[in-house]
């Protein structure tokens, strides 16, 4: 009877997912809300293209936005970033993750009002 539902299956973490989540320092940053298809086939063409994305204030419009995390080394000798479309503050879908330098890394925060010392 409770094999009638069937089991869900869980999705293994990649080499990359475990190696940036293992970085010790995170930062969140939000964007307007766009596809996750749509975003990382922008950063396919140009990891750049991610200083086009609109940012957008939390608080204004938390019930629809495209999160992105960084997660680094003290230093910023490593870093990885990824997005997450949200939707009411629930993941609904998340891009690969992608390694960056600390110069876009400080490029992107910049747009936020955020300076890092390089």
């Amino acid at each position: 009877m409770f094999g009638l539902f069937g089991k869900k299956k869980k999705v293994g973490k990649s080499e990359e997912e475990k190696r940036a989540e293992a970085l010790p320092r995170t930062k969140k940053v939000q964007f307007e809300p766009m596809k996750i298809s749509e975003a990382e086939a922008l950063l396919e063409e140009d990891i750049r293209a991610v200083l086009e994305f609109v940012p957008v204030n939390y608080y204004a419009t938390k019930n629809c936005y495209l999160l992105c995390t960084f997660f680094y080394e003290e230093d910023y000798s490593e870093i990885w970033m990824r997005f997450d479309y949200r939707v009411d503050d629930l993941p609904r879908g998340k891009s690969r993750m992608y390694q960056i330098d600390k110069v876009l890394m400080r490029d992107i925060l910049r747009k936020f009002g955020v300076n890092i010392n390089i």
